[in-house]
């Protein structure tokens, strides 16, 4: 399971997460304006103290710090656009909607809540959220003891859980342990809806969420787990970053290539252009990493090149279908149901103001997003449908918009979001007090947006 969040319960979404001020919630009616863009400073490239490579929440933060710290810092995008894998789009609904990150996991305990604060951005947490088995079966909430049980009884089996073998898949490891798929809690279950499924996902993962399910089967209570909880933001997304990037200057559609640093400084060429600066904050995504798109002159270290090239990335299948009318009066926030792919929906526009229509997102991870997304588009959203149709029990129910993207095909990021072991001793370890590093591991925006703020701390502790 995700190491960002809690163990106890299954796991939750982590995918992906100023200049607008309080006028941008006027955004939300707009149905098909302009996507706010960076403030430059102009073309100054010279007596620059840090370069940021990377123009999504880690590297926007890092930069808003070391401005506000009296640096001169410039930040190198690859795209036409800030954000990142928080992507707002204007261009298809009636109201924008998150191709990228779309919640705000743990609410009032991130760092990027007090900005949302400060813009005046209303919010709705997710507190209606549901499970079950089949269209079959009813309705339990995450927050009913029933969520933690055995269907078919509790099985008797000594605790604490016997440890799981080395590359034991969960698959594997339940079966060990006499406990058959038809004997599957929910709270197990929805472990899946947010990495691999079970034949591929390390039973070191659940021994944390299944341990849960025994104890809440003996005593019949949920002990709290310290979440704060999943929130929507009543207004677009990247109306955060775009406040949090206010005056920086920000290079768009500028692809670095090589990166050539040493105890004396750095000097990072993209394109024709050529940057020079006192220190580097490297804020991409893993997978650009990987694919080895950014040139390190001298090569990066051994072990970080093996950490890097060993995480994997969730494949991730999210599809955003647009009604012209709310499709469940009487409510959801976040629900599963576990007979087929989409697995996972939720309700991305309740509360929006002066929207009537409704978003539901449908959602799933690992081989069933992988095959859903081998479809033609037409057939992901036909898949989409036929889950929400299932889910509010209408069959004739029709959508006006469908919107679907694959992160894999992205050049800048190849891929949805970091998972399994990450090593962040090693990826943000500094390289000789010059390149310090943000982001790439991180599977929320406002933890991307907290490694800027601890990348930018250890660049100006650096620069002193």
């Amino acid at each position: 399971m995700n190491a960002d969040f809690s163990k106890k319960a299954f796991a939750r979404r982590t995918f992906l997460g100023g200049a607008a001020g309080l006028a941008a919630l006027g955004l939300v009616g707009c149905a098909k304006g302009s996507p706010p863009q960076s403030n430059s400073a102009g073309n100054d490239q010279s007596g620059l103290d840090v370069i940021v490579i990377g123009a999504g929440s880690a590297g926007v933060a890092a930069a808003r710090e070391l401005l506000d710290a009296g640096k001169k810092v410039v930040v190198l995008e690859a795209r036409d656009r800030i954000g990142g894998r928080m992507w707002t789009d204007r261009t298809i609904m009636t109201i924008p909607h998150e191709r990228g990150a779309s919640l705000c996991h743990g609410g009032p305990d991130t760092s990027t809540w007090p900005w949302a604060q400060k813009l005046g951005i209303k919010d709705r947490k997710f507190v209606q959220n549901m499970s079950r088995y089949s269209p079959s079966t009813p309705w339990v909430r995450w927050d009913n003891p029933e969520f933690y049980a055995f269907p078919e009884g509790t099985p008797k089996i000594s605790m604490p859980l016997p440890e799981p073998k080395p590359a034991e898949t969960t698959t594997q490891y339940l079966q060990r342990l006499g406990i058959a798929s038809s004997n599957y809690p929910l709270a197990l279950l929805g472990i899946q809806v947010d990495y691999e499924q079970f034949d591929k996902y390390p039973a070191t993962d659940i021994v944390e969420t299944l341990t849960s399910c025994f104890d809440v089967s003996k005593t019949g209570k949920i002990e709290p787990d310290g979440y704060a909880g999943d929130y929507k933001l009543l207004a677009p997304y990247d109306d955060i970053i775009t406040a949090v990037a206010e005056g920086v200057d920000i290079r768009l559609n500028t692809v670095v290539n090589t990166v050539q640093y040493s105890e004396n400084g750095v000097t990072v060429q993209a394109g024709p252009d050529t940057f020079e600066a006192s220190k580097c904050i490297v804020a991409v995504p893993i997978g650009v990493l990987q694919h080895d798109d950014i040139k390190f002159d001298p090569p990066l270290e051994s072990d970080r090149r093996k950490t890097i090239d060993g995480i994997q990335q969730t494949v991730a299948f999210k599809t955003i279908l647009e009604f012209d009318h709310p499709v469940r009066p009487e409510g959801f926030d976040m629900v599963n149901q576990h007979d087929a792919g989409p697995s996972q929906f939720w309700d991305e526009s309740t509360g929006m103001p002066g929207y009537n229509g409704q978003l539901i997102v449908a959602w799933d991870t690992g081989d069933r997003a992988r095959e859903l997304l081998a479809l033609p588009e037409e057939q992901r959203f036909g898949a989409a449908l036929e889950g929400v149709r299932k889910l509010t029990g209408d069959r004739g129910l029709q959508y006006i918009n469908a919107s679907n993207y694959d992160w894999r095909n992205d050049k800048f990021a190849y891929g949805a979001y970091a998972t399994g072991e990450r090593h962040p001793e090693v990826m943000y370890r500094p390289i000789k007090d010059t390149v310090f590093w943000a982001g790439a591991i991180m599977s929320s925006v406002a933890r991307a947006h907290s490694s800027g703020l601890d990348a930018a701390a250890t660049t100006l502790k650096a620069l002193q």
